[in-house]
């Protein structure tokens, strides 16, 4: 179970700020907004788009294509105005769901803090997350015979050329770096092409070899945000403090240091907004945050009422919640996939 990103983005704001909310679907062009650096503008209206949010300034715009398309994405952020152009990757798939509770599924967002959002959290910096479902694709072992079908792609009889445009199909993702590399030859016919690039669009979710990392992004994993908020829950600030609990909760699938984090935090801060914070951080893990029930039910006997209620919430996402931590299988996974992300930013990240 996932807390909605309204309900989500509102819960770190302190009580005193009013909430305001509206949501797009689709990718109709917008305007560029004063708070804006130069290059912004070219990434949000980008056409890949599907979906964005604001919530009192705080602007998220949701994203889903092939490879081409998020590349396009790489190069027009790596073009924004910024001393600072961080991109996030994560294992997995983007979903996020509207205000109504629709699910929308997307490849990568884009986050625009700019209004009362980065007026009260301090945050500036506009970050791409990408989410990466695939591991990069296996060496395939007849080499031969696959550019044996590459070729007849361009063949003259239609028979031979679906035939081989379907022999590839069948090997998926794992070679998609072969096409790509045929693809990138003068000698090939319009029609060779052309089924090249089909066949590559049909590929759906990103693997880490479609990357084309630009010069001036700094790659993160999610280990960097982990310890970035961990750090930031220290801030004598309870406003940053309780951003910091939210944003956390996000990475457990990541970290066994999310809950007992999140655990400290309801135990142990004196500032009942991020009490309140931790426990609707808790209650949009759902079964993930199990190991939290004895402190929530210790919790309801808080001093303030909002937190009680958040507890109580808590405790009922959980016990609903039957998917716990998924299947071992899945786990084993996500964790290959981030491993594979570390490596990439070792590569990638300037020295």
């Amino acid at each position: 179970m996932k807390m909605t990103l309204a309900v989500a983005l509102l819960l770190t704001l302190p009580a005193s700020v009013l909430a305001l909310g509206t949501e797009t679907f689709g990718n109709a062009p917008v305007v560029r907004q004063p708070e804006w650096s130069d290059g912004v503008l070219e990434v949000v209206n980008l056409k890949s788009r599907v979906y964005s949010v604001w919530v009192n300034g705080n602007e998220k715009f949701f994203y889903r294509g092939n490879a081409a398309a998020l590349n396009e994405a790489l190069r027009k952020f790596a073009a924004i105005a910024s001393d600072v152009r961080e991109v996030v990757l994560l294992p997995g798939t983007g979903k996020t769901q509207s205000f109504r509770g629709e699910k929308i599924d997307f490849d990568w967002q884009l986050h625009v803090p700019s209004g009362i959002y980065k007026a009260v959290t301090k945050k500036k910096d506009v970050v791409l997350t990408i989410f990466v479902p695939h591991l990069p694709g296996k060496q395939l072992r007849d080499r031969k015979q696959i550019d044996q079908w590459i070729e007849e792609l361009d063949h003259d009889q239609f028979s031979v050329r679906e035939k081989a445009t379907h022999e590839l199909e069948k090997l998926g993702q794992d070679v998609k770096l072969i096409l790509r590399e045929a693809l990138k030859g003068d000698q090939r016919k319009p029609e060779g092409k052309r089924r090249i690039q089909t066949l590559l669009d049909r590929f759906q979710g990103i693997d880490l070899a479609d990357l084309e990392i630009p010069k001036g992004i700094k790659l993160l994993d999610p280990g960097d945000l982990v310890a970035r908020d961990l750090q930031e829950m220290k801030n004598t600030d309870p406003t940053q403090r309780g951003m910091a609990v939210q944003q956390l909760s996000g990475f457990a699938d990541y970290s066994d240091e999310v809950v007992p984090a999140l655990v400290e935090r309801l135990k142990e801060d004196k500032n009942e907004h991020v009490r309140r914070c931790a426990a609707a951080a808790l209650a949009g893990m759902g079964g993930q945050a199990r190991p939290a029930l004895a402190v929530l039910k210790d919790c309801l006997k808080d001093p303030d009422a909002y937190v009680r209620d958040a507890c109580q919430r808590a405790l009922d996402a959980i016990e609903k919640d039957k998917d716990k931590l998924g299947s071992e299988e899945e786990t084993k996974r996500r964790q290959s996939i981030l491993e594979a992300i570390k490596k990439v930013k070792t590569e990638k990240n300037p020295k």
